[in-house]
Parts: C-alpha cells; structure tokens; sequence
C-alpha cells in the first residue's frame, strides 16, 4: 500500500474548533452586530425619515468604510487566537503530549494553524451571507451588483488583514517558549521598526545641530508599521453613490503575500523547534542574541535618553552619553535574566561591555558628524523647490515672519547660502556646543528642501545667536540674515500686499497703541470709511522704503528712533465663487473678518501720516505712541503728532 504524508488532521481541527468556540463567536457576534443587524435597524427605524431602501442602500455602500475598524478588530482577536491554538508549545506536559501523538509536525501546525485562521474567516463569511440576504430580500434588483461590490470588497479587504495578522501573531508564537512574551513579542514588533526609527531620530536631534528629521527613512518605517500601512491604504476615495474604492488595495495585496510567506516560514521554524524549550522567553537559540542585544540597544537609547531629559542632563553631551552607556548595560543584563530565568548573570559582563562599546562608538560618531549630516547642504540645481520659514526680526507685525514655498533657483540660492554659512559657523550657533556664543539678539530658520530625485532634507534652526559687530562683515550669518532683511521684495512677500486684495473686499482698518489726548493708551480705534486710502498710502510708504523696514535688533537707537508703537490693522472680507459659475461671479461671504495685516508705523511714512491726518483723529488729541528716546523710562512714550 502507498503511503502518504499528511498535513491536515481533521479530528484535531474539530476539537480545537469545539473547545476554543468562544473566540470565534465573540468575533462573529461583533460583526453580527456591526453590519447585518445594523442595516436591518437601519431599515425598519421609526425614527428616520422615510424611504427605507434608500437608507438601506446606503448603509450597503458605505461598507468598506468598516475595513478601518475591522483592522484594529483583526490585529486584537488574531493574538488571541493564537495564544489559543499554539498555547501547548508554553507548557512541558502539554507540548510532550502533543507531539507525542502520531501526527507529524508538519500536520499539526497546519491543522492548528487553519483552526486559528478560521476563527476569524468563518464568522466573516457567514456575517457577509446573512447580509447578501438581506440586501437581496430589501433591496431592488437594480441595486444588487453596487450592493454586492461593497460587500465584496470589504470581506477581502478583512479577509486579507486577518491573514497577515494571524500569520505575524503564529510567527511570533514559534520564537517564543511563554504565554505572556508572545503578546509582547506580537506588540513590539508591530511597531519596532517605528520605534527604533523614533529612537535613532531622538538621538540625532540631540547631536546634530538643525536635524529635523529623515522624511525619506519615516516612509520606510511607515511600511515596515503593519497597522498604519493598512490604515493609509483602507483610506476610502469616491462617493457611496458612485462607488467607493480603497487608497491603495495594492498595499494590502503584498500584507496578505506577506502573510502567506510568514506561515510559511513559521512551519520551518516550527519543525526545528525543541519541545523543551516550553517556559523559555525566547525558545529558538539562534535568536536569544539578537533579543539580549536588541533590549540592550533599545533601553539604552530610550531609558538613557529618557532619564537625561527627566533630569535636564541634556545640556551636556557626556552626560548624555553616559546616561545610554549606563541604561545599555542594565538592558542588556536584564534581557539576560529573562533569557536564563534567573538572576545570576554577572558572566554576560562581556556581551554588555561590547554593547557599551557600540553604544559609545555610534554616539561619538554622532558628536563628530562623522556621517556629515550637520554639514549637508544641497547644491541648487539638485533642488526643485524649497519650503522656507525665516524669522523677520522686528517690529512685531504682519511682516515678522517668511514663509514660502521656492522655485526660483536664484532666491533658492540665496537661502542655501545662509544655510552653508550657519553651518560652517555651528559650533558658535549651536546652544549645546562648548563653543557657543551668546548673542545680541536670536533669530531661527526652517528650511524644507524637496530634491529633484524625489528625496527630502530639513532643516531648523532654532533660536539660533546673531551679532551686531558682525552686521557688516561680508559671508557672515547676521551679515547673510540682514541682506534677506532689506531685500523689499521678500519683506512684501512676507506681509502679503502683493495679493492681500485679491483674496476680498477691504472692509476695515483700525489702530492699535495709539495714546488719546490723557495720554492714555488705546486700542481698536476704527478707521473703516477712510481703509482703501490708508491702504494705498501704506503701499506708497512702502514702495518708498518708509514703512516695513525690518530690524535685526530691537533695543538699538535705529529702531527704536524710526518705529512708532502704533499698529495699522487692514481687514478683508474673502470672496466666494458660486457652485457652477465663473470666476467673475464673485460675492463676500457676510461681513466676518476673514484675513487680516498688520503694520507697525514710522514716523518718517509721510503718506501714512498724510492720510491719518485726514482722519481728523490728530484734532481730537490722538497721537501715535512710539519710541522716541532709547534711554526714556517709559517704553511706549507718546510723541509728537506726526
């Protein structure tokens, strides 16, 4: 008679069905719950409006919207349907006696595998037939196949993330010898590649000055994040009445391959596996290491740089890396004393003195920039745009912040070079070097570039020195920073003028600061009838260099000689263009304060002046308030009318 090997035992199958029955009947019941029963109450409601099949309909279509929730559903029952039907390998006498039985190892994870798998696919499927019945009994003929579509297209979607998360939950089941370290194991490496990757960023915006992160590398650690992939691709486009369909069904056909390969090599790590490896945190030897040396790893940066912060060690560099070095060694002799269950593991002094080393090593590489991130500066014909945020100095208006997106390679250039001379001077800029100067005043710089082969740099520097003696010396970052402070074409850019009325129908302008005849201060003094000819004449005074003038340090006799205190506030009501119509239909949207600028005033802005003088607010003893005198005791002192 032939023999043949078999994988599947269909008595051990029924059994682990029977007796783990409450697993997947509870999973069964929620979806029960959430799709047939809800559409049936949906549709019989006293309390909705008429047309039942319309509301019927509806809730068919908006199906695959129950694929997010389903997600988080699936990754919680796949864990525990695992620790359900692999609970003998963490127990002696349960193990011995399961492969005791005539049954080869392949069968019995095959057979306990499915059984698992089932709890989750069976109640999906008989919850997808009782709600195909009823869109069929309520529902007319003509509106079965969209209604089906949805209902299809939601079970394979959930269909595909049960079997990625089961299969990731039985591969974690076969490293481990211990019920409670395999829903560790499920959940940190789940989200490991995220926190290695938050970690790694944490200890390089501790060293590297105006690190703000690897876009390019968050993309990858997105993927390897099983559960915010799945999310971002269940992400629905389109209407319920036209069909809905999924962001990216691509990305959960390679989770649900993925899942395939992982059962696949879960069975060859099961068939190498000892069975006296039951009670042990890590039952497979050639991993042990790799867990000792990945705890020490992760402690070490994650405590070590938690206990630095809690402390306020961060000021210091070697206090920080001490902190790790520290964290580093009690992780690794921790991850020991789970590995041999017991407490006397002094002799793995050696496996933690060679995880120091590294540890010292990658953090000295870091305080060297050995790997040339501080100095990274992309040429300009390598950028093809640059989001750009720079600090405008004083006075405190509309104008004290740049922020814009960059095409031009020439203005590009401009800010690529401030940004090599900041990095050339880091060691003065950067507060946590021991080389740093204070300065007389603190600027920062963000900068955002996107690079024509499709990677990304940031940058931001952050409250970074600059200094008056160095105004005028040529390549210097004050120097560099003051030359972006008088190119008007960029101050405008950064107060809006050029497209503020465009965007709606002035409405309004009013004073701020501005002293009455008691000398008292007051605010919001309207001069809505007179707007559009104080915006004109700002406009004039700006062209002319007299208003918007934008000053590195406050407390100089510049700026405070030429800066009134007194704002100039401009209101616009926006347009809005009707559903259908053109560009030229245009109506304001009520008479709300959609957008606003803000212009502190000069006492040399005759135009400005000229025009609040035909206020008529000068006659009835108003003056502006502003800075007359750097060694007066009053900071906003009222001046002369002018």
């Amino acid at each position: 008679m032939r023999s043949a090997t078999s994988y599947f035992n269909g008595a051990l199958y029924r059994k682990t069905m029977a007796r783990f029955w409450p697993l997947w009947a509870g999973y069964g019941v929620i979806w029960l719950f959430f799709i047939p029963l809800n559409m049936l109450n949906t549709y019989f409601s006293r309390y909705m409006s008429n047309a039942p099949q319309r509301r019927l309909l509806i809730s068919a279509m908006n199906l695959p919207e129950m694929a997010t929730f389903g997600l988080y559903l699936a990754a919680f029952f796949a864990i525990l349907c695992a620790m359900a039907v692999f609970g003998y390998l963490y127990n002696s006498r349960s193990s011995c006696w399961f492969h005791a039985l005539p049954t080869r190892r392949e069968a019995l994870f095959t057979t306990q595998y499915l059984a698992g798998l089932s709890f989750l696919l069976l109640p999906q499927a008989a919850v997808a037939v009782l709600t195909a019945m009823i869109e069929m009994a309520f529902l007319p003929m003509e509106h079965w196949g969209a209604a089906m579509s949805s209902l299809l297209m939601w079970l394979l979607a959930q269909s595909g993330v049960v079997l990625f998360f089961f299969s990731f939950a039985a591969f974690c089941a076969m490293f481990t010898g211990h019920i409670l370290a395999l829903p560790a194991f499920y959940c940190i490496l789940n989200v490991l590649a995220d926190v290695i990757y938050s970690l790694l960023d944490g200890l390089f915006y501790e060293f590297f000055f105006g690190y703000a992160g690897s876009p390019g590398t968050a993309l990858i650690v997105e993927y390897l994040t099983p559960a915010h992939a799945l999310k971002d691709a269940l992400i629905l486009y389109g209407s319920s009445e036209e069909g809905q369909r999924f962001r990216s069904p691509g990305t959960v056909a390679v989770y649900t391959a993925v899942g395939v390969a992982l059962a696949l090599v879960s069975l060859y790590v099961y068939r190498r596996r000892h069975a006296e490896t039951a009670g042990d945190v890590v039952a497979i030897p050639l991993v042990r290491p790799l867990f000792k040396y990945g705890v020490s790893f992760c402690s070490g940066l994650c405590l070590g740089m938690f206990s630095a912060m809690f402390f306020g060690w961060t000021d210091g560099m070697a206090v920080l890396i001490a902190s790790i070095l520290v964290w580093t060694v009690i992780g690794c002799f921790a991850a020991e004393m789970l590995l041999k269950k017991s407490f006397r593991v002094f002799m793995a002094w050696r496996g933690a003195a060679v995880m120091a080393t590294v540890m010292l090593l990658l953090c000295l590489g870091c305080s060297m920039d050995l790997f040339g991130v501080e100095t990274r500066v992309p040429q300009a014909d390598r950028v093809e745009r640059l989001d750009v945020s720079l600090d405008l100095g004083y006075p405190d208006d509309s104008g004290s912040i740049y922020s814009a997106v960059l095409t031009d390679p020439e203005r590009i250039q401009t800010f690529i070079d401030l940004h090599r001379a900041i990095a050339a001077d880091r060691d003065r800029l950067d507060e946590e070097s021991g080389s740093y100067q204070t300065g007389d005043d603190y600027t920062y710089l963000h900068l955002r570039y996107t690079l024509k082969d499709g990677s990304t740099l940031n940058r931001y520097y952050d409250n970074f020195p600059i200094y008056q003696e160095e105004t005028a010396l040529e390549g210097s970052v004050t120097n560099l920073v003051k030359d972006l402070y008088g190119d008007r074409e960029l101050v405008s850019d950064a107060y809006g003028f050029e497209d503020f009325l465009e965007k709606g129908r002035l409405t309004g302008a009013w004073l701020d600061r501005i002293s009455n005849a008691k000398g008292e201060r007051e605010y919001n003094l309207y001069l809505d009838d007179y707007a559009r000819e104080l915006w004109d004449a700002v406009q004039a005074d700006f062209a002319e260099g007299t208003i918007g003038v934008r000053y590195l340090f406050n407390q100089t006799e510049d700026r405070l000689k030429n800066t009134c205190h007194t704002d100039l506030t401009f209101s616009l009501t926006a347009y809005q263009i009707p559903d259908g119509a053109g560009s030229a239909e245009i109506s304001p949207i009520g008479y709300d304060v959609d957008e606003t600028i803000t212009v502190t005033l000069t006492p040399s802005a005759k135009h400005t002046l000229a025009a609040l003088e035909k206020t008529g607010i000068f006659e009835e003893g108003y003056s502006l308030s502003g800075y007359v005198d750097s060694d007066s005791t009053d900071p906003y002192p009222a001046t002369e009318n002018w």
